[in-house]
């Protein structure tokens, strides 16, 4: 269980050390992607909100899933998900945030040139 939490909380790192590359190297008025899952339900919202979105959610999903895994509502679960849930959930998410960043600063400057 301990390693399900250091694995969480270093994807959840991972996510505020992308956030902080992404406010240097973006431009002020950039706008970043929330996507939930798909390009059809995407939503840009401005730079600073959108680089405290996505490591919030990153911790919050380590938080919820981490503090249920803990929990006597997964007393009955198989040892293998009670440990695996969280990080996986919140692995996802660094993935995605690192996606939506990569694109974004792809398409700044590509526009730049």
């Amino acid at each position: 269980m301990v390693a399900s939490l250091v694995v969480s909380g270093v994807f959840a790192l991972a996510m505020i050390v992308a956030a902080g590359r992404a406010a240097v190297v973006l431009p002020a008025g950039a706008r970043i992607p929330l996507h939930f899952g798909s390009v059809e339900r995407c939503v840009e919202v401005p730079k600073r909100a959108g680089l405290v979105i996505w490591p919030a959610a990153g911790l919050a999903v380590a938080g919820v899933l981490g503090g249920i895994a803990a929990s006597g509502l997964a007393a009955g679960w198989v040892p293998g998900v009670r440990y695996v849930l969280a990080p996986a959930a919140t692995g996802v998410l660094l993935a995605f945030e690192v996606g939506a960043l990569l694109a974004r600063e792809r398409e700044t400057s590509a526009r730049s040139e």
